[in-house]
C-alpha cells in the first residue's frame, strides 16, 4: 500500500493531474467508494478535479476490468464477476431439438423470458419463448412450430397485435435473427450472449414491460453481476439502430 502511494504522489508531483493510477491507489485503499469520495478525496490532494474527466477514466477502468461496479456510482477493484448463461428450461430444449431435426442449415437460437426475469425489480407476468431464426426461414419455422406446440405462436408480432394477443399469455414468438447476432453454444445450443439480450431489450415490442425506470434497473442489475464486452454490445446496437439508447444506458449505470 505504501508503494502505492509514493507513486501517486510521484505522478501528481510530475503532472499535476488525476491519473488513472490515482484513482486505483485509492482504490488499493478502499474496498469500495464512491465517485463523490473520491472527488473528495482528489481535492483534499489540491488535485485538478473535473467530475466529467473522472467519470470518463472510472469508464475506461471498468471496460478494461481494473475496476468493478457495485451499484451505481460506487465502485471496487476489479473481481470475480460470473459470466451469463440462459436459462434452458425441457420446454426450451425440446423445441432447440425439434429444429435441429428440422432445419439442420438454419441458424437460430431460442430462449425464453425467464432468462431476464431474475434481473427485474417488478417481476411481470409474462410466459415467453423466443425463437430467433434468420428471415428466409421464419415462415416455415412459423408453420413447423404452429404444428408441433399448444401454445399459441405468433409471427414477429406489431404492437397491437402483442398488447392483444400476446402480453400476459404463455406464447412462442418467432422473431428475426439479425445477421451477426453475438451468441454463443451453450448445452450444444446457440443462445444469445448477454450482449444481445441487452439491445433485445431496448429494441423489440416483446419487452414493451422493461420500461423507463424498470429499464435502467435492468441494465444495471445485469451489468453488476456479468461481464459486459461494450464494443459487441455496440456494434450490435449499432446493427439495431439503437446504438445511441444502448450506450446512454450502459453509461447510466456507471
Amino acid at each position: 500500500m505504501l508503494y502505492c502511494q509514493i507513486c501517486c504522489i510521484f505522478v501528481r508531483l510530475k503532472f499535476g493531474m488525476v491519473t488513472k493510477n490515482d484513482i486505483l491507489c485509492f482504490a488499493a485503499n478502499n474496498k469500495q467508494f464512491t465517485r463523490q469520495e473520491l472527488i473528495a478525496h482528489l481535492e483534499s490532494l489540491n488535485q485538478k478535479v473535473s467530475p466529467n474527466a473522472i467519470w470518463l477514466q472510472l469508464n475506461r477502468l471498468i471496460e478494461s476490468n481494473e475496476l468493478t461496479r457495485i451499484k451505481r456510482g460506487t465502485y471496487s477493484l476489479s473481481i470475480s464477476v460470473g459470466s451469463f448463461t440462459i436459462s434452458i428450461s425441457k420446454e426450451v430444449k425440446h423445441l432447440n431439438q425439434l429444429l435441429k431435426t428440422q432445419f439442420p442449415f438454419a441458424n437460430y437460437c431460442v430462449w425464453d423470458s425467464n432468462s431476464i426475469l431474475p434481473y427485474m425489480h417488478h417481476v411481470p407476468n409474462v410466459s415467453h419463448i423466443y425463437v430467433d431464426v434468420e428471415r428466409d426461414v421464419m415462415e416455415s419455422v412459423f408453420d413447423f412450430i404452429s404444428d408441433n406446440s399448444v401454445k399459441r405462436v405468433f409471427l414477429s408480432p406489431g404492437k397491437e397485435e402483442y398488447d392483444r394477443y400476446v402480453i400476459g399469455r404463455a406464447a412462442i414468438i418467432v422473431r428475426p435473427l439479425m445477421t451477426e447476432a453475438p451468441m454463443k453454444v451453450q448445452e450444444g445450443f446457440n443462445t444469445p450472449t448477454i450482449e444481445k439480450i441487452l439491445v433485445d431489450v431496448i429494441a423489440d415490442i416483446e419487452f414493451s414491460f422493461l420500461q423507463g425506470a424498470e429499464m435502467t434497473y435492468f441494465y444495471a442489475n445485469v451489468m453488476e453481476r456479468h461481464k459486459i464486452n461494450k464494443s459487441k454490445l455496440l456494434r450490435y446496437a449499432s446493427r439495431r439502430g439503437r446504438k445511441e439508447t444502448a450506450n446512454q444506458l450502459f453509461n447510466a449505470t456507471l
